[in-house]
């Protein structure tokens, strides 16, 4: 949990539509509890009607499933072409992995901590 995803079906009407919610709970692997990012509403989803969300580079991600599930990265490079993205992730290890394999972390406090001219953004737990 503890990741953004997008809600994509149109059933819920347009209140619902395209608005970007936390993930508070899986159940059983095909469903989620998910809180709105706008209104704080709670909603019961099946994983067909969400999307990953897809950061800004530097930003934290977090790998849904497969050999690097459940760890943390960053998001280093996106290749709209491929679909694709290129993570690092927390041990250094740089990773490509399709959109749906990944999604934007929560992040609740954010620190801007100023180096050179890049900003680094960090998650405070």
């Amino acid at each position: 949990p503890n990741i953004i995803v997008k809600i994509v079906t149109k059933s819920l009407g347009d209140k619902y539509y395209k608005k970007k919610a936390r993930i508070v709970e899986v159940i059983d692997d095909f469903a989620a509890v998910v809180v709105l990012s706008d209104s704080g509403a709670k909603l019961k989803l099946d994983q067909e009607h969400l999307e990953t969300v897809i950061p800004s580079v530097g930003r934290e991600v977090m790998v849904l499933w497969g050999k690097h599930g459940g760890m943390e990265a960053v998001l280093d490079n996106v290749d709209t072409k491929q679909f694709s993205a290129k993570l690092v992730l927390q041990d250094g290890e740089a990773v490509s992995l399709p959109y749906e394999q990944f999604s934007k972390k929560f992040c609740d406090d954010v620190v801007f901590v100023p180096r050179r001219k890049d900003v680094d953004v960090i998650c405070i737990d």
